[in-house]
């Protein structure tokens, strides 16, 4: 994974066994995910995350049924994005960039003042890492290297593709709807036959 990702959102605090689903509400993105991504654009997660919008996540088995075979095909290649590895890559470049992270010696314990030290410490690492990250950035697009182009087209709407209205037009939550519309587009795509 190369160090040139930014960290947009993270929440810190949380004792290690705290569930992953359960720290999610914690960050700005799922407080206000308008506010904190681009439009158009989503996270990917697995199905211990609520399915909206701006979340999308596998489609979950029902009660006593099964998937469709639509449903299986789009779960397969969601599962090939495998976004907890971004996160997990995400960890290992921040600590090769800042050794200081790989062992900080800060014991927890009871005291609270040491667990801000900790908080305020990686806080401060990861600010140092986005703005590495873009001044990076802004070296690739003086020498016309941009990295970022392909994940702002990512984004943009098909040509003659409202996909607010064909959300309206689909059963479920806007999650449901809204994934289900990308497993639809995925399979007309890819050319894959059901």
């Amino acid at each position: 994974m190369p160090h040139n990702l930014a960290i947009v959102d993270y929440v810190l605090g949380n004792p290690g066994s705290v569930h992953d689903a359960y720290a999610f509400q914690g960050t700005r993105i799922f407080k206000d995910p308008i506010g904190v991504m681009p439009h158009r654009h989503w996270t990917w997660a697995d199905t211990a995350y609520p399915s909206e919008k701006w979340c999308v996540v596998p489609f979950k088995k029902p009660r006593g049924g099964n998937l469709t075979k639509r449903q299986n095909t789009y779960n397969h290649y969601v599962s090939k994005v495998r976004t907890y590895q971004v996160v997990e890559h995400a960890f290992v470049a921040l600590k090769g960039r800042f050794q200081s992270l790989r062992e900080l010696r800060i014991k927890i314990g009871n005291k609270l003042g040491n667990m801000d030290l900790a908080v305020y410490w990686i806080t401060c690492c990861i600010i140092l890492h986005n703005m590495v990250v873009q001044f990076e950035e802004r070296r690739c697009e003086e020498l016309g290297q941009g990295t970022m182009d392909w994940a702002m087209r990512e984004g943009e709407p098909d040509e003659g593709n409202d996909n607010d209205m064909l959300l309206a037009l689909e059963p479920g939550s806007v999650g449901q709807q809204f994934c289900t519309h990308l497993m639809e587009r995925l399979i007309v795509e890819r050319g894959i036959r059901i």
